[in-house]
């Protein structure tokens, strides 16, 4: 079971990708501006983050970063209102892992998550110790 966390400001759209992602079996969190977005994806350490561009609070291309800097490490999907090349650019160069533009079809909503969870899944194949250090059960040892 992954752990997902919407940071959205439109509630209704905050509420329908919560149950569409119980749905799919795995935990959700929500948030509402960027500062508790941040807040609560430092407490939840989510695998994978929905992150709207236009916050209360500012942009969430400006959080993108803090975000990636999180222990979990979570892939970010960005989903925004208000497409425009330049900041899907800016999203994509600063690790963002899909760029939807809303309304979207539920297939367009959901189908970047399942694959960044399969991607997550095939790297902690490939470096299990990285999950284990994500986690908090491995630290880094002085040289």
């Amino acid at each position: 079971m992954a752990h997902v966390l919407v940071i959205d400001d439109d509630r209704i759209l905050n509420e329908f990708l919560c149950r569409m992602i119980t749905g799919f079996g795995h935990k959700a969190s929500s948030a509402t501006s960027r500062q508790e977005g941040l807040m609560v994806a430092r407490e939840c350490l989510p695998d994978v983050v929905y992150l709207d561009v236009h916050l209360p609070d500012g942009s969430g291309l400006g959080i993108l970063p803090s975000l990636r800097e999180i222990a979990s490490e979570p892939e970010i999907i960005i989903i925004t209102g208000a497409g425009d090349p330049g900041s899907a650019e800016l999203a994509i160069k600063n690790g963002a892992w899909d760029y939807i533009v809303k309304p979207s079809s539920l297939q367009d909503i959901s189908l970047p998550l399942m694959r960044a969870l399969q991607y997550r899944a095939a790297k902690q194949v490939r470096n299990p110790l990285a999950a284990l250090k994500r986690e908090g059960i491995v630290g880094d040892s002085p040289a």
